[in-house]
């Protein structure tokens, strides 16, 4: 099967808006059994930096594993809704459970 990813210059802050409290898969090494699920729990909107009119956005997701954190790297994640992606993600912290809080930024 062919995975076609969306570029992010396709994707808003009211696509993930529609997503937020749904799961996201990091694929693993199989198909069936990924690396991780995040849940996107807020979408941030900032406002366009002049001259540009691009859409800035950040999103915060929570992890669902307290035995793996994903450094700083660009990461293939798959949402039922929006379809698969390729997104640079970092990680921000723990949350108090243990699993790793992360956030990719669209600027």
């Amino acid at each position: 099967m062919t995975v076609v990813f969306r570029s992010p210059d396709q994707l808003t802050a009211a696509d993930f808006e529609a997503a937020i409290d749904s799961p996201f898969e990091v694929p693993g090494p199989s198909p069936d059994l990924p690396l991780e699920r995040l849940i996107l729990r807020q979408v941030v909107r900032q406002d366009p930096v002049e001259p540009s009119t691009r859409e800035r956005f950040s999103l915060f997701l929570h992890g669902s594993r307290t035995d793996v954190a994903i450094d700083g790297q660009i990461v293939g994640l798959v949402h039922e809704v929006l379809g698969a992606m390729r997104l640079f993600m970092v990680p921000i912290g723990r949350n108090a459970d243990g699993t790793v809080r992360y956030q990719i930024v669209f600027s």
